[in-house]
């Protein structure tokens, strides 16, 4: 199976995702049509399965992030969409995969997506008000996601200006929502914000 995502991954960000036919998916991966077909009913469900991939892939990379988590929501929230940013393009297909109306996100990904922010909004700020949350972590998960579908849509020239806009509505965002009076970290060493 991973054979076959790694064929379609290469193939969509080679050929686009309209281009990509099954024949080719299980032609370059070595496998039979039938096999392919044994796990994937179609395109779509290859997409979203890489799709899906690269969701945990994130969540791993804003896990490792833990450990090092800055002292500001401005600072919290730069450094998210940095390691998000970094993580999502090293992957050959995410332009070709997004830009594709038959793989809108699934719940899967946006529920993971707002599930792993959480974790990180608790970890940065364990004093947060359970009640908002949930909200402020799918808001945020929102603001990730438009930052990372607006950074393809602008020329590559002006792509690091984009980011450091969102950076900054993210930060005055998270700044006004957990603001500077919230209480430090556990075992971070950092002083009550």
């Amino acid at each position: 199976m991973a054979d076959l995502l790694n064929a379609a991954e290469q193939l969509f960000a080679t050929s686009g995702y309209e281009a990509t036919t099954m024949n080719a998916i299980a032609s370059l991966a070595g496998s039979a049509i039938g096999s392919l077909y044994q796990f994937f009913p179609n395109k779509e469900s290859i997409a979203s399965a890489l799709l899906d991939r690269y969701t945990d892939g994130i969540i791993a990379a804003m896990d490792q992030w833990q450990s090092s988590l800055p002292d500001t929501p401005r600072e919290f929230a730069s450094g998210l969409i940095s390691v998000v940013h970094g993580y999502v393009s090293k992957l050959p297909a995410i332009g070709a995969l997004a830009e594709t109306p038959a793989t809108v996100p699934g719940s899967y990904r946006m529920d993971r997506l707002s599930e792993g922010v959480r974790e990180l909004l608790i970890k940065f700020d364990p004093a947060i008000k359970h009640s908002d949350l949930s909200a402020i972590a799918l808001a945020t998960s929102f603001i990730l996601r438009a930052t990372l579908q607006g950074n393809r849509m602008v020329q590559k020239s002006k792509g690091a200006a984009f980011r450091r806009e969102m950076q900054r509505a993210l930060g005055s965002y998270l700044e006004e929502r957990i603001g500077s009076g919230a209480t430090a970290s556990a075992g971070t060493g950092r002083e009550s914000r």
